[in-house]
């Protein structure tokens, strides 16, 4: 696909409202990761690996300010739901790579 990055955010306009939304350029980052899995999902065992990591680390975050708006902030709660979600969205995504990544290692075909 030739297409870059920023091109494809832009045809998923829920993405970029999310993103616009959000005002964090971590979740923007996430939204860029997740289109570009949509568009290839084949990714490399080694990659995985590191994706999965970084991933993580997002989903920490996510996790942290969803309760910072659940606890603190509590007028934000349209951002408390999106980084629940995110959250969520994040941990079964790397749940998938961690596999993806285990079958990838493991085949020799």
């Amino acid at each position: 696909m030739s297409a870059s990055t920023i091109e494809l955010v832009n045809e998923v306009y829920e993405f970029t409202e999310i993103s616009n939304i959000m005002d964090d350029p971590e979740i923007t980052k996430t939204l860029e990761v997740i289109v570009k899995l949509i568009a290839n999902p084949d990714v490399p065992p080694q990659k995985a690996v590191s994706l999965v990591v970084q991933l993580e680390a997002y989903a920490a975050k996510f996790k942290m300010l969803a309760s910072y708006y659940t606890n603190v902030k509590k007028d934000e709660r349209e951002k408390k739901n999106l980084y629940y979600s995110a959250n969520d969205a994040l941990q079964r995504l790397v749940d998938s790579l961690k596999y993806s990544a285990k079958l990838g290692s493991s085949y020799h075909g």
